[in-house]
Formats: structure tokens, C-alpha cells, sequence
């Protein structure tokens, strides 16, 4: 007989914590690239087990996340934690702030992707081609710096990056993580699979959803920190776009917060406001508010009015819909579309009465489909088409039928039934017997008239 012991278990994969250590460097184009091999990027298969995989990202990404950090404080924002005067040990998230926030008589609110490190913009630029600033918030800042706050205020507008992603305390560690990353934390073994989400641990007190987190920066930071009179400018990326329409479709935040909002950018939005019920909202929305939308089209071509465009297949979004020239991906929309985007910013906040102009957009025609374009399809872009086999088709509508039957009456069928015209027949008697009717009945009828 034997005996295991947890010892003889492998044990999880380990990988340092910086970028040197785990084979990386960063080159003279800000790009990440192997020590081994400088003409390669990050490489997310580096073994054949998956958690190994996993942990080496968790490590990796801890690694970049450190040095993008260091770089929003050197362009001089201020990390803050949520909730206030959280100690480093207490269940917290990380924010970042512009120091005089207090005095700025404008303040850019930005809040990124549910799914992503505070910081990082897109994960595919920061470790890949394009490099760290490019992916990050540290090219988003530099622009707003560059802006004035008001026709009346020369200084530069405040800047606040929310985080609606590390929402998920690891007190092992000591820190906010997404819940993506909260199942690359250490475990006890290589094959242990996984922790159990224990909400007085894990949570963090008004980041447990994005919407908490959403109300509590304005609550705490913008309620507290900033003056009555601050304009506010909103800035969401992708999920964070429904998340921020919720929240000012609630009667009471929009009541709190409209005389303070400026003008808001929606990098990515997919919300349909057809069920938004705040019409003071809806108002805003359409006035000065717009979106930046995935399409082909050069930079800043119009989509789509407030009521949407059907030719695009573009849903009423409630806000004019420009082109963001990225053709595939939504965190990509914020790099694309960064200058003309905070550049509408800066021309509401100028702009005394500002309302968003009409927009013309072409309708896109609808082109006729022959047979001759048909054949010029190429394989792989026409819809399969299966055949099946007849007896196989019959037997799959009788089991269908049973089971249907069984769902009605809770009883099993005697038998199968070989095929459809069976199936019907019995269908039939039962729905003449049900309702006294059929062959028998006519029977009786017959002889008792006699």
C-alpha cells in the first residue's frame, strides 16, 4: 500500500519578476524583444503545459505593468488608492491622478478596458510591435498635457485613469489584479486548479463591480477631491462604455453630475440606448458626446448619426459614429483614433454652447448578388452546406417528437417509432382521444343511435 504526500506533487511554475529576468529587454524603439533572439517579440508558448504558459504571462505582465507605472509617475500623475487612505495591506485598487487636481478647472476622466492593468491601453502593442508607450496610457497623457483647460485657463486639463479592471484583492501579494489574472496566482502545486473567491478576502470595497468602481470615483475623487465648479470630460474604452451609460442613465448620478459634465468620447461602443430612460442623458448624448467605431473607412469618416446607420449594420448608439481606421480590434481604437478623439475634447471645452453638428453620411449601396459573383467566390468564403441523410433525418424527428411527448406528459413512449407518418398518427389518437373524438367514438355513437 502507499502513502502520498502533497511534497511529492510538482510544484508550480516560478519565473522572475522583471523583464531581464525572464529573457526580455526593451530596445531603442521602446519594443520588447527576447535577449535570446532581438528579432523576436513576447512569446505567450513557452512550454507545452498551459499553466506554465499562464504563470510566465502573470509574471511578464507584472513585469511591464511595474515599468509603465513608473513612467505615468515621472510624467506627473500620482498613484492613489481606492478606498481612500487604504493602508498597503488593505483590500485596495490603484488609480492614477494628476497631483493638482484640486486647482484643475477641467479634469479628463479615463476609463479603460474591464479586462485590462491599470495603464495598459493594448497588450498586443505594449509587448509587441508599436512598443510600451504606444500601448500604454503614457501616450494618451502627453496629448492631454499639450491641451488648455478652458478659454479662460491656459494650464492643462486634470487627468484621472480609473481602474476598471484590477478589481480582485491577492492578499498573498498584496495587490489589485484582473479577474483574468487573479488564476495565474501561485498555487500549491502545478496541479492544483485553482482558488476559491472568498468576497470578504477577495473583494475590494467600491471596486466589487465596474459599476461600483465607476460611482465610487466620482463619489471619492471627483465629489471630493476636485472643486464644484470642475468641468468633466469622460473618456470610455470599449465594455467601459455600457458601464459609464448606466451609470448616467440612474436619474440621481445624472441629477449630481450634468451641470459638471463638458463633453464625453466612447472609444468602441456597441451599446444600443434604445433601453437608456433618461432623456436629459439621451440629450447629452447627442449634443456632445461622440463615438470612434471599428471600421475600414479613413480616420474620422462618419458612420452614423444618433439614430444609427442600417446601411452599416450601425445600431442607434445615441451619439454621431466617426470611423477609427482599426478594422478588427476595440483596444486598438484608442492608438488609431488618439489625436482627432481628445482633440474633440479640447474643441467642446472652447467651444462656449458647443452642440455637435449634423453629419452626413453616405449610404452604403446595396449591391445585387448573381450567379456569376457566386461562382467567383472563393471556396473558403462560401457557407457550408451539409447533406444528411434521409433515415437519419426521420429518426432524429421521431426522438424529437418523444421527447417532446415526454415533456408534455411525463411518460415515456411504448416505442420507438419508426417513422414521421407514424409519429403523426399517434398524435392524432391521442389528440382525438383527449378531446373524445376519433374512430371509437364514432363507433359508439353509431350503435347507440341504433
Amino acid at each position: 500500500m502507499f502513502r502520498r504526500h502533497w511534497s511529492g506533487l510538482p510544484k508550480d511554475a516560478s519565473f522572475p519578476s522583471d523583464l531581464a529576468g525572464l529573457g526580455y529587454f526593451l530596445n531603442g524603439d521602446d519594443e520588447i524583444r527576447s535577449i535570446e533572439n532581438p528579432n523576436c517579440y513576447y512569446k505567450f508558448f513557452h512550454n507545452r503545459n498551459a499553466r506554465v504558459n499562464e504563470r510566465q504571462r502573470f509574471a511578464f505582465n507584472g513585469a511591464m505593468e511595474d515599468i509603465i507605472h513608473e513612467r505615468l509617475e515621472k510624467q506627473g500623475l500620482v498613484k492613489m488608492t481606492l478606498p481612500l487612505g487604504a493602508s498597503p495591506t488593505q483590500n485596495h485598487t490603484p488609480i492614477f491622478a494628476t497631483a493638482d487636481l484640486a486647482l484643475c478647472s477641467r479634469v479628463v476622466v479615463i476609463f479603460g478596458e474591464p479586462t485590462h492593468d491599470l495603464g495598459v491601453l493594448a497588450g498586443r502593442v505594449a509587448n509587441g510591435p508599436g512598443g510600451l508607450v504606444k500601448g500604454s496610457m503614457n501616450s494618451i497623457v502627453p496629448v492631454l498635457r499639450q491641451q488648455v483647460a478652458s478659454p479662460v485657463d491656459a494650464s492643462p486639463p486634470g487627468i484621472v485613469l480609473a481602474n476598471m479592471g484590477q478589481r480582485y484583492w491577492w492578499p498573498e501579494g498584496k495587490r489589485a489584479l484582473t479577474i483574468e489574472g487573479s488564476g495565474d496566482t501561485p498555487l500549491p502545486s502545478l496541479v492544483h486548479s485553482g482558488t476559491r473567491h472568498v468576497s470578504p478576502l477577495n473583494d475590494i470595497p467600491g471596486s466589487e463591480s465596474a459599476l461600483r468602481h465607476v460611482e465610487t470615483i466620482f463619489r471619492d475623487i471627483l465629489a471630493s477631491v476636485t472643486a464644484s465648479t470642475t468641468k468633466i470630460d469622460i473618456v470610455a474604452i470599449g465594455q467601459s462604455c455600457e458601464v459609464v451609460e448606466n451609470f448616467f442613465d440612474d436619474q440621481k448620478n445624472w441629477d449630481s453630475w450634468c451641470g459638471r459634465l463638458s463633453s464625453m468620447i466612447l472609444l468602441g461602443t456597441v451599446f444600443d440606448t434604445v433601453g437608456l430612460t433618461n432623456e436629459g442623458f439621451k440629450k447629452f448624448l447627442a449634443q456632445r458626446t461622440r463615438a470612434y467605431l471599428i471600421s475600414e473607412e479613413p480616420l474620422d469618416t462618419p458612420l452614423a448619426p444618433p439614430q444609427g446607420n442600417p446601411s452599416l449594420m450601425i445600431d442607434p448608439l445615441g451619439c454621431p459614429c466617426y470611423s477609427s481606421s482599426e478594422p478588427h480590434y476595440t483596444e486598438l481604437i484608442a492608438i488609431r483614433a488618439l489625436r482627432p478623439a481628445l482633440g474633440y475634447l479640447q474643441e467642446v471645452a472652447m467651444t462656449t454652447g458647443f452642440t455637435n453638428p449634423p453629419i452626413e453620411v453616405i449610404e452604403r449601396p446595396q449591391i445585387e448578388f448573381t450567379d456569376q459573383d457566386w461562382q467567383d467566390l472563393p471556396d473558403d468564403n462560401r457557407p457550408s452546406i451539409t447533406r444528411i441523410d434521409p433515415e437519419e433525418m426521420k429518426k432524429q424527428r421521431a426522438e424529437a417528437r418523444r421527447w417532446k411527448r415526454f415533456e408534455e406528459t411525463g411518460e415515456a413512449p411504448d416505442s420507438d417509432y419508426e417513422d414521421d407518418e407514424d409519429d403523426d398518427e399517434c398524435d392524432q389518437a391521442q389528440r382525438d382521444n383527449k378531446s373524445g373524438g376519433g374512430a371509437d367514438n364514432t363507433w359508439k355513437e353509431d350503435y347507440e343511435h341504433r
